[in-house]
């Protein structure tokens, strides 16, 4: 992962930018990186897809309601089971979204390909409790490093009821129809 840091435009507090998720070449572990860590990579991207494609497993992305519905995803997904039976609160809950962000203008459920996910554009984030995959320990480093305070982006806090959740680094297509939720139950 490459991590930076950014300043919001209203005040001075910083925040962690993880550069990753949005060049996909950066989510390579380069050729002087341990072993252990490249294979480490490897086999949670090899569990990620193999789960992806288990009979009766479905990948889903969550965005707000607020913006157009998109044909392809990308970005931050996780399974239907961990947010199945979930009010929209629970959802920004367990997805690490602002309180109020989802319940405002409701949320899409995209249902994504399985087929489209492959290990060029799928990287493992951990929880949904580090935001932007980011772990307190980076989050400490950057500080460090910085001299500067450095927390999660306020809109993506870290979940108060984690899940599992990658990242898809390119747009991939969706199955069906995406799901608009406004007030009820996933």
């Amino acid at each position: 992962m490459s991590l930076t840091i950014a300043q919001y435009d209203d005040d001075a507090a910083f925040y962690v930018v993880n550069k990753a998720d949005y060049d996909a070449s950066l989510n390579a572990l380069d050729d002087d990186a341990p072993d252990i860590m490249k294979e480490l990579r490897r086999e949670t991207t090899d569990i990620i897809l193999r789960n992806a494609r288990r009979a009766g497993e479905q990948v889903v992305k969550v965005s707000m309601g607020t913006k157009p519905p998109a044909t392809k995803v990308k970005g931050y997904a996780t399974f239907l089971r961990f947010i199945k039976g979930s009010s929209l609160a629970e959802l920004e809950g367990r997805l690490g979204f602002k309180a109020g962000a989802l319940q405002t203008g409701g949320a899409y459920i995209y249902h994504v390909d399985p087929l489209a996910l492959n290990a060029d554009n799928v990287a493992p984030r951990g929880n949904s409790d580090w935001s932007a995959g980011v772990t307190p320990r980076d989050l400490h480093n950057l500080s460090q490093q910085t001299g500067k305070k450095v927390d999660y982006h306020r809109d993506y806090p870290p979940a108060a009821q984690p899940i599992i959740q990658f990242a898809i680094l390119a747009p991939v297509p969706i199955l069906g129809a995406p799901r608009f939720i406004k007030g009820d139950v996933v």
